[in-house]
C-alpha cells in the first residue's frame, strides 16, 4: 500500500512539473519589452548594416508581438518586429525603410493582421489610403461556373501627427478575409497571391498623398533592405495608382 502511495505522489508530481513548465513556458506573461538602449543595441547587433540610432516608439500589436520603428545613422526610417518566443523577446525581422507591411500574426485569424508603417518625412506625405482589394474573376472547373465581385475597401490615416504607425485590420476587412480563406479551403480560389493568377483573389494596396492632396510617390520610405531572423509570416502592401481603384463618377 505504501509503494503504491509513493508511486501516485510521484506521477502526481511529474504532472504537476509538467503543467508548470509548459505554463511557464508557452502561457507566463511577457516580461517588461527593452529600454530603447537595449533595442539599439540589440538591432545593431543582429544586424550592422541598421545601423539603428534613434527609437521613436514601441507599438504592441498583441501582448506578444512588437513593432519597433527607428531612425538609422543614415537618416533612413526602418522598422524592426519582434516577438515573445523561448520566454524572451527576440527579433525576428529589421527592414531598413518603413513601406507599409502586413503581419499576420496568426496567417489563419485575419483579426489578427496589422498594417505597420514608417514613413520617411522627406516623402512629405500627409496621408495614406489603405485598401483591401479583389478584382472580378469569372472561371469554369469541371463544367461549373464560378464568379468572383469586385472587393474594395478603404481605411485613410492621417500622418500629420506621425510618420509611423499601427492599423489592426479592421473588423469587416477580417470578414471579408475570412470568407475568401474559406473559399480557399474548397479550393476556389488562393489567398492574396497566386503565384499564376496574381490579382484574381483578394490583396492589400496603399495609395499616398502629399500635403496638396494629390498622388505622391514615396521614395525615401520604400526598395530598402530587409533582414529576416526568425519565422515571421507578412504580406507584401501594392503601391497602387488612381486608375487601379474603381471610383464612382
Amino acid at each position: 500500500m505504501k509503494k503504491k502511495n509513493m508511486w501516485l505522489l510521484i506521477a502526481f508530481g511529474a504532472v504537476s512539473l509538467t503543467t508548470f513548465l509548459v505554463y511557464w513556458f508557452l502561457f507566463w506573461p511577457p516580461k517588461p519589452f527593452p529600454s530603447n538602449e537595449q533595442i539599439v543595441q540589440e538591432i545593431n547587433r543582429t544586424y550592422e548594416e541598421a545601423e539603428a540610432k534613434v527609437i521613436q516608439d514601441i507599438l504592441f500589436v498583441d501582448t506578444h508581438h512588437v513593432v519597433v520603428p527607428y531612425i538609422s545613422a543614415n537618416e533612413d526610417y526602418g522598422l524592426c518586429y519582434w516577438s515573445w518566443r523561448n520566454h524572451k523577446w527576440q527579433v525576428l525581422m529589421i527592414d531598413t525603410k518603413g513601406e507599409p507591411k502586413v503581419w499576420k500574426v496568426n496567417g489563419n485569424d485575419p483579426t489578427s493582421f496589422a498594417i505597420v508603417w514608417n514613413v520617411h518625412p522627406d516623402d512629405q506625405l500627409q496621408a495614406i489610403q489603405f485598401y483591401l482589394l479583389r478584382n472580378r474573376n469569372y472561371g469554369m472547373t469541371d463544367g461549373v461556373e464560378h464568379y468572383s465581385p469586385r472587393i474594395q475597401m478603404e481605411k485613410e490615416i492621417s500622418l500629420r501627427e506621425k510618420s509611423y504607425g499601427i492599423l489592426q485590420l479592421p473588423k469587416d476587412w477580417a470578414l471579408v478575409l475570412n470568407s475568401v480563406l474559406m473559399e480557399d479551403r474548397v479550393g476556389q480560389s488562393s489567398l492574396f497571391f497566386n503565384d499564376f493568377f496574381p490579382l484574381q483573389s483578394a490583396y492589400f494596396g496603399w495609395l499616398p498623398y502629399d500635403q496638396w492632396g494629390k498622388e505622391a510617390f514615396p521614395k525615401q520610405t520604400v526598395n530598402g533592405n530587409t533582414y529576416v531572423v526568425d519565422d515571421i509570416d507578412q504580406e507584401h502592401v501594392m503601391i497602387l495608382n488612381t486608375v487601379d481603384l474603381e471610383i464612382p463618377k
